[in-house]
């Protein structure tokens, strides 16, 4: 009988820490997909949309009246609350996971979704300055 083999490194979940770091460097958007995306990861894939959905209203809920005030979207308040928020709720499972033998995800791969989430909401900013000028 074959053992059964570890799974691709793709499907290992993130650190909550590095998704909690990604929030604090990025934006609260971009770490909200990859909280919502490390679920799946972690086993919880019936959380994965919840999570997802939550995180883009939210985010959305950020944006869009400091663009309608013609402010900085940046809260840096209301994104340490959101990463320590990511954090907690995914630390044990991530632990648990560790405890199983599993292994981390590659941080790179996290911030790259990071980075492009990031572009994306930058320019959906730009995009709705523009228009509502």
């Amino acid at each position: 009988m074959q053992e059964p083999t570890e799974p691709i490194a793709i499907d290992r979940p993130w650190s909550p820490l590095a998704i909690a770091v990604l929030t604090l460097l990025f934006s609260p958007l971009a770490g909200g997909i990859l909280h919502g995306l490390n679920y799946a990861r972690l086993g919880q894939a019936r959380l994965r949309r919840f999570a997802l959905a939550r995180s883009l209203l939210a985010g959305l809920l950020l944006i869009l009246p400091a663009t309608l005030l013609r402010q900085s979207t940046f809260n840096p308040v209301a994104s340490l609350f959101i990463a320590a928020y990511f954090y907690k709720s995914q630390e044990d499972l991530f632990q648990e996971h560790l405890s199983q033998g599993g292994r981390k995800g590659s941080p790179w791969t996290a911030i790259l979704i990071a980075l492009l989430a990031a572009l994306d909401t930058a320019l959906f900013g730009i995009v709705f300055f523009l228009l509502s000028r």
